[in-house]
């Protein structure tokens, strides 16, 4: 795949968050999204993920040079998680599993693969809502790092995580990076190091 960001600018009332960006992200390609606290990082990322519209300019989808007019075929080619993004808190581990499975194909074998990926084990059968804020941070990397999308997008990904679940977060998303675009929106170094590139949102101001 290939996202073709064309004079895109956002603007919050009367304020522009982002001015004239101009971008191409290419598959096997990793971008580090940089730029301080309530610099824009997010509002770009929200765009590429096709969450929010730009105020100004085109973004175009392409898989092999054919554009993808389809919101549906975008949004099943794009696994996106924040700190912010919700999860079903009223499912348990499993069933959460299970629900996500059905709406994209998995790099995990089955839910066993998965839980010994995620390290949860104990945990399959306990509701979503009784864990720690770094168990779920946990569940939704997981989720958005072992879907089969063309495009990866984690924000702050080793938010409310310890330093052994940063560096597992860090093993997994290298290890199923390849044949993908992958954004990361970070100020923290440690969690975008393996980037090939980086896009720094005071550039577009």
């Amino acid at each position: 795949m290939t996202i073709s960001l064309q004079d895109i600018s956002k603007r919050y009332g009367l304020e522009w968050i982002l001015k004239k960006v101009n971008l191409e992200l290419i598959t096997n390609n990793q971008y580090a999204v940089i730029g301080p606290n309530g610099s824009g990082k997010s509002t770009l990322l929200k765009i590429i993920a096709n969450g929010i519209v730009p105020t100004q300019g085109k973004i175009t989808y392409s898989i092999d040079n054919n554009i993808t007019p389809s919101d549906f075929l975008i949004n099943k080619n794009i696994a996106f998680t924040a700190p912010y993004i919700s999860i079903l808190e009223e499912m348990s581990l499993e069933e959460m599993y299970i629900f996500h499975s059905k709406l994209h194909a998995m790099y995990c074998k089955d839910l066993l693969h998965f839980l010994d990926i995620i390290e949860l084990q104990k945990h399959r059968n306990k509701y979503i809502k009784h864990f720690s804020s770094g168990m779920k941070q946990r569940v939704k990397l997981a989720l958005a790092i072992l879907s089969k999308t063309e495009v990866l997008i984690l924000d702050e990904p080793s938010s409310n995580l310890d330093e052994k679940a940063t560096q597992w977060y860090l093993n997994l998303v290298q290890k199923y990076m390849q044949d993908r675009i992958v954004l990361i929106g970070s100020n923290q170094e440690r969690e975008y190091n393996f980037c090939t590139h980086q896009i720094n949102v005071l550039d577009y101001k």
